[in-house]
């Protein structure tokens, strides 16, 4: 392998820098609110006052609900008249360690001018936890409350957030399923969330053990498998194309695709199995560059029996580890067997293409997929020793977890649900529709928005640039300029990939979304690196200025549209602007 240099550890480093600098900033707060309050009679009503001194000019309340059970109560003001009736039943919505904004009715008039609040608890069927309350006023300031032992425990943390509230002080969107499941795990609880293998959720379990159960704690992991991510496409880019400029290219396109920011920032499984994906593929490349390297190693009688048997031992280590990292990725989502399909099929015509056995290191092939399995059964350690429930006798055997696997399969094969959000396969690379998964008016005409797209400038020129290059492939003239066909197998390792990890998808019948496409991101990405690299190794300075001028436009987009993709707040008329399509809508 060829050994880096000084200037592109000093480049990758800064990027994956930058990359993490980014992605922390409002990334999530250190703490959340500990101390909560709940009725506690079992019937009837149960009341708290929240007494402002004064008579006050209230717009809003911001309600964290602590765990996911249903809170219920009416809100009056001091005269009597009622401003809100609440009710977050989790038979309709999902509320996990999540702020819940609720306006008040002012009784036609814009905020509701009151010395207190009441608030009526319909006991009966409140069980939840509240875990704080805050109370905002017509300029969107916090007012001071007291009362009694209720009112305490509601008010008592109001310096652990700071308005507005945006995405960094709770859980949102597949965050309230997974963060609550990753507790569950820590605790040995029985799993809410088991739709999807448990090792996205024991990563996001690391993080709570390392920084806490707070949003920081849950989502920093992520980020940080994000950033790996930087520079292993640096050195598969490098090595593909046999250029550190072209690797250095590939690393920046990554740094700045808008999916790859939002997603590390967002405590669920994607990231992690984009991280797997995206290190399978590495060593893959690696042992198909290793095998063609032996190969021709054998023809040289110079070569000795012990640097053959060397290179024999690097060719096995790096299939295996490509394979143990396919296990891993299938222990986050079951989808990472699209990645191995396309693995094998690499596979199958490196042997063809070297004239070697079609079944040559086979038993390597076994044991990688022997300890895949190994890893898949062991992420489920916590389930099998969780306290169940329903005569489980506070565990689970091997059976269950079988057990589970055909729910899971059974779950997403007969899912019928309808998402507003939800996208066709096919219109994945073109953005036609963005995933919207966090939204809060913020009041002043500033809105606080999160929505999972792609760089429009690495997507829409990374599909041309696929399509051109499989137009090149077939036409045939990559054999006409390759080098002894390396120029084809670099051709066929970005396009098989991509190929089988996205088309699967039209088979598929349950509702999809945007997100389902982020392992393919990285061959987007090396599919424009082909052409950028053709373009930077050419002498004219025509070609140098544009593939630069590219790469800055990469860039000042994910600067521009920085707002929109990490929940930071901004004027919603400059947010509509960013609106450039009818179906994106955030």
């Amino acid at each position: 392998m060829k050994k880096t240099k000084s200037w592109e550890v000093a480049v990758v480093a800064a990027l994956t820098a930058l990359f993490v600098v980014l992605a922390c900033v409002n990334l999530g707060s250190l703490e959340l609110p500990s101390s909560c309050w709940q009725p506690q009679s079992s019937s009837g009503e149960e009341e708290v006052v929240l007494d402002f001194g004064s008579v006050q000019e209230v717009k809003e309340i911001y309600i964290f609900l602590a765990d996911e059970r249903r809170t219920k109560f009416e809100c009056y003001e001091s005269s009597g008249r009622r401003v809100l009736s609440y009710d977050n039943d989790p038979a309709k919505n999902v509320h996990f360690c999540s702020w819940d904004r609720q306006e008040l009715s002012g009784g036609g008039l814009e905020n509701t001018s009151t010395r207190s609040l009441r608030l009526v608890f319909d006991a009966a069927v409140s069980d939840g936890k509240v875990g704080e309350i805050l109370v905002v006023s017509a300029e969107g300031k916090k007012i001071a409350v007291s009362g009694g032992e209720g009112a305490a425990k509601l008010v008592d943390e109001q310096e652990l957030v700071e308005l507005p509230v945006t995405q960094k002080d709770g859980a949102y969107f597949d965050e309230m399923y997974f963060v609550r499941t990753a507790r569950q795990h820590l605790n040995l609880e029985e799993p809410y969330e088991w739709t999807h293998p448990p090792l996205g959720k024991l990563a996001i379990a690391g993080g709570i053990l390392l920084f806490g159960f707070n949003p920081f704690g849950w989502r920093i992991l992520g980020v940080l498998a994000a950033a790996a991510m930087i520079p292993i496409i640096f050195l598969l880019g490098r090595r593909l194309f046999k250029s550190s400029a072209a690797g250095v290219a590939a690393a920046f396109l990554l740094t700045f695709d808008f999916m790859h920011f939002s997603l590390a920032r967002l405590a669920t499984g994607e990231t992690y199995l984009a991280l797997f994906s995206l290190l399978m593929f590495f060593f893959a490349f690696d042992y198909f560059a290793s095998s063609t390297k032996r190969t021709d190693e054998r023809t040289d009688e110079r070569t000795d029996e012990r640097t053959d048997e060397r290179a024999s031992e690097r060719t096995s280590r790096s299939l295996f580890l490509s394979l143990l990292f396919f296990g891993l990725g299938f222990a986050v989502k079951w989808t990472a067997v699209f990645g191995l399909a396309a693995v094998l099929v690499l596979w199958l015509v490196c042997n063809f293409k070297e004239r070697r056995p079609i079944l040559k290191d086979c038993k390597v092939v076994v044991a990688g997929l022997l300890v895949s399995a190994a890893i898949y059964i062991a992420t489920y350690l916590p389930y099998i020793f969780s306290g169940a429930e329903g005569g489980h006798g506070g565990g689970h055997g091997l059976a269950d977890v079988f057990d589970l696997q055909l729910r899971m399969f059974g779950y997403h094969a007969g899912i019928e649900a309808t998402h507003p959000f939800s996208s066709p396969w096919w219109s994945w690379p073109l953005l036609l529709k963005p995933l919207w998964v966090y939204s809060n008016n913020l009041g002043g005409g500033t809105v606080s928005t999160t929505v999972l797209m792609g760089n429009p400038a690495i997507w829409w020129c990374g599909t041309v640039a696929l399509v051109s290059l499989a137009v090149r492939f077939v036409a045939g003239k990559l054999w006409r300029k390759g080098k002894e066909g390396g120029e084809v197998f670099v051709a066929l390792f970005i396009l098989v990939p991509f190929l089988l990890q996205w088309l699967p998808y039209a088979l598929i019948t349950r509702i999809l979304f945007i997100y389902h496409f982020v392992p393919n991101v990285p061959f987007l990405i090396l599919g424009l690196t082909y052409w950028l690299n053709i373009g930077l190794e050419k002498d004219a300075k025509r070609n140098k200025i544009i593939v630069v001028s590219f790469l800055v436009l990469v860039a000042a987009l994910f600067f521009l549209f920085y707002p929109a993709i990490s929940g930071y707040p901004v004027a919603f008329e400059f947010k509509e602007c960013l609106r450039w399509l009818k179906g994106w809508t955030f």
